[in-house]
């Protein structure tokens, strides 16, 4: 992932994420306060101690603000902030002796942040990193201060410790199969739509726009048309093709409408569009280019489908042409009069000869 792939809305998600963890060490800001008013723990350790305690979440705002980790798989750095998190809170736990048993809170609500932001490897990591620290910091107190620290009641709240946050470890593990497989399903479910949405606009034989997609577009293009940009529109016939149904089978028929789809999807420009009408018929629809340059495309269009040739299944080559009929849309004109002219002019080219482009000028090019 780069910095400009990085939508604002994901962006966004990432800083809450990040708030939320923020807002999590100000609370234990907040107990730890409430610990050295009461003389639970010591002002100037809890002053010194408060600062750093934020700082992996005021790193992370920062890193996704000025977009420093957008490139990372992690952009809020999640992890990074679990372990400094962690780190705060055992150190809260060594501070406020009595009332330590509330640092458990805290450290839960860390844990369980974890399980819905990171996957289960990286769980499992920081659970054993949390035990780890967590035994040392007890043991440690224990024997530094045994009177606080009873070491016999460090060892059952570590007993404890041990048992909770694997189960916590394991319903992360659960949790990331389940979002790896909602994942999996709206995959599936985006490319089911996405075929669906294609198998509604496009041939399913040549893979072109289909009828309906082409009437869409017309109607786009009119739009424009009424504010100036015009368009023209192409109506393209194979010739003699009953004859090659006729006399390959069908098989071979819908091999060359295939081939000439291809064909004609490479004579035009990128930003026309190129569609079956139904049967042998098939419609260009030129946007936003002037009358000269359709009549190139149109052109170039029944020249390569001249040049080219089928190869048939025994043996040989199949050779085709196409009959155009070129018109330009007229303001004002709805779509089924300009597909009308349109076709008129497709039959003049046929009765003329075929292999050939008709204009609305009534030039034959």
């Amino acid at each position: 992932m780069n910095e400009s792939s990085a939508s604002p809305e994901r962006v966004r998600s990432w800083q809450r994420q990040v708030l939320v963890a923020l807002g999590a060490q100000l609370a234990s800001i907040g107990f730890m306060v409430l610990a050295a008013a009461q003389g639970a723990a010591e002002w100037p350790l809890v002053l010194a101690w408060a600062p750093p305690s934020v700082l992996g979440s005021v790193v992370a705002l920062l890193a996704l603000h000025h977009g420093w980790s957008h490139r990372l798989r992690d952009p809020a750095l999640t992890a990074p902030q679990m372990v400094w998190a962690n780190l705060s809170t055992a150190t809260c736990y060594a501070l406020c002796g009595p009332l330590r048993g509330a640092v458990f809170l805290m450290l839960c609500l860390t844990l369980l942040f974890s399980i819905f932001a990171l996957p289960a490897r990286a769980v499992r990591w920081l659970a054993g990193y949390t035990l780890v620290l967590f035994g040392v910091v007890m043991a440690t107190m224990a024997w530094l201060q045994p009177a606080r620290y009873p070491a016999l009641q460090e060892g059952v709240t570590f007993m404890l410790m041990a048992f909770a946050i694997p189960a916590m470890a394991q319903l992360a593990t659960r949790m990331s199969q389940l979002r790896q497989q909602l994942g999996r399903q709206r995959q599936e479910l985006q490319e089911a739509l996405e075929r669906i949405r294609v198998m509604a606009s496009h041939d399913e034989l040549t893979a072109l726009p289909n009828r309906r997609f082409l009437a869409q577009t017309i109607e786009r293009a009119r739009g424009h048309s009424e504010r100036g940009r015009g368009f023209s529109l192409a109506l393209v016939d194979l010739d003699h093709f009953k004859r090659v149904n006729d006399t390959h089978g069908h098989a071979v028929g819908d091999l060359v409408l295939r081939q000439f789809a291809t064909v004609a999807r490479s004579a035009v420009r990128a930003e026309d569009t190129v569609g079956r009408w139904g049967g042998e018929e098939f419609l260009v629809v030129f946007e936003g280019s002037p009358p000269e340059g359709a009549l190139i495309g149109a052109r170039r269009v029944c020249e390569l489908a001249a040049a080219d040739g089928v190869a048939l299944p025994g043996g040989g080559t199949l050779h085709y042409t196409v009959s155009i009929g070129l018109v330009s849309h007229r303001r004002g004109e709805t779509a089924e009069q300009t597909i009308e002219r349109a076709d008129a002019l497709l039959y003049r080219a046929k009765a003329e000869g075929r292999n050939q482009v008709r204009l609305d000028t009534d030039s034959e090019a």
